[in-house]
């Protein structure tokens, strides 16, 4: 009796308005409470009817609220993250300040939101927005000035065309398409610009390849030949066995017009000729590794779910200057709960033209080459989705520049990474 009664009614809410419907709601409730009067239901009954009835209600509502909507609309994925930074900042002997060290405090703040949509079953479109300027490394921005409005700014826009499963074709601002273990070569926020490729080929369930190839627009000049790059890297994924797997890759890096280039947000490091622009061109061959074990010390009864061990070089030809990094990665192999956490080491050695000074790490001495150092970084998670970074870097030049003479420098990073 009650499924029918259950039935009739809900029939009765299946085509109405939404001021329709609030009206046949309510009228739904006066008969159900005429129903208890009689006998015919009793009182947990019609409470249990009732929140049937709603719960269903809401089910139809919603679901022919997104059918009324457009399908690429219906299918766009969103996710985004905001980080609250403390910074602290030394160098020691800055010309800068009269030979004095020069210490320096800073409050920042980071927001960045994406979204991808497919355009049909073999395209899709992604795009995201970022706070910061016109700095490519950098998508932070600095608390000051009486609380001045801050930027937002499009960080990346470009389509993705897969008309096989083991083939991508790229296009506009796009997220790297390249393996890099560390961040000796690529600052993690920069987005190059042009067209890419990324191919992969199964061999068998242990042993994968794959190419990435890319060509990235590095300016436009109008009265002159344009500066730009390209990248070819063939690389390897093999499941050694069921705990320990390792990724393997060797890129070559080449440049047109960038010998004689003058380059937007340079670091000042690489060696030029003055007006005429960069001394050396762009040649440079990288090999990449990284190897990967779970649960590595089960053996010894002790619960370290992850490590990772991982280094790259580069060697530009041109120059004959090279580079190198190595580090670790302990703990779980990501933080997204309560109580997990990750510790991360890295040294880096990149000799002044063994790499174009556009690229690098910022936070490494201001993104230069002819540096080392080392950082260590360790993440906490506080929660589901939220997590406290502790980032330390000490850099040192290993030449000497005509802006500075400081030999080295301390940053220290604590942030408060939110995801969702």
């Amino acid at each position: 009796m009650l499924s029918k009664i259950f039935m009739m009614l809900l029939a009765a809410l299946l085509f109405c308005g939404s001021a329709v419907c609030f009206a046949a709601t309510t009228q739904v409730d006066a008969l159900i409470e005429k129903l208890v009067e009689k006998n015919i239901l009793d009182r947990q009954e019609a409470i249990k009817l009732k929140g049937e009835i709603a719960e269903d209600e809401k089910i139809i509502r919603d679901e022919g609220l997104k059918q009324s909507l457009p399908s690429w609309v219906r299918e766009m994925k969103l996710k985004g993250d905001l980080r609250l930074r403390y910074q602290y900042e030394k160098k020691k002997g800055s010309n800068t300040n009269a030979g004095n060290t020069v210490e320096r405090d800073r409050a920042r703040i980071r927001f960045r939101l994406g979204a991808e949509t497919k355009v049909n079953d073999q395209t899709r479109v992604l795009f995201g927005l970022a706070t910061g300027g016109t700095d490519p490394r950098s998508t932070n921005q600095t608390l000051e000035n009486s609380f001045e409005l801050k930027d937002i700014r499009l960080d990346y826009a470009y389509a993705e065309y897969a008309p096989f499963a083991w083939a991508a074709f790229l296009g506009g601002r796009m997220k790297n398409p390249l393996w890099e273990p560390g961040d000796l070569l690529w600052d993690t926020d920069i987005n190059p610009e042009g067209l890419a490729a990324k191919l992969t080929g199964k061999v068998n369930d242990r042993l994968e390849t794959y190419l990435n190839t890319g060509a990235f627009i590095l300016d436009e000049n109008a009265a002159a030949s344009d500066p730009w790059i390209y990248a070819l890297q063939p690389g390897l994924k093999w499941k050694l066995s069921d705990s320990v797997s390792s990724n393997l890759a060797i890129a070559y890096y080449g440049g047109g017009q960038v010998k004689g280039a003058i380059l937007d947000h340079s670091a000042g490091s690489n060696t030029n000729n003055g007006r005429r622009g960069l001394l050396y061109g762009l040649s440079a061959v990288s090999p990449s590794v990284e190897l990967t074990v779970k649960d590595p010390l089960r053996f010894m009864g002790l619960g370290l779910p992850y490590a990772s061990f991982f280094g790259e070089y580069a060697h530009n030809l041109p120059s004959a200057d090279s580079g190198y990094l190595g580090g670790l990665k302990l703990g779980y192999e990501k933080v997204a709960n309560k109580g997990q956490w990750q510790l991360r080491y890295f040294y880096t050695m990149l000799a002044t033209n063994a790499w174009l000074d556009i690229f690098p790490d910022s936070d490494r001495y201001g993104g230069r080459t002819g540096i080392r150092g080392n950082e260590i970084l360790f993440t906490y998670g506080l929660g589901k989705n939220w997590s406290l970074d502790l980032d330390y870097y000490r850099t040192d030049l290993t030449t000497t520049h005509a802006d500075t003479a400081a030999k080295t420098e301390n940053l220290f990073q604590a942030d408060l990474n939110f995801k969702f």
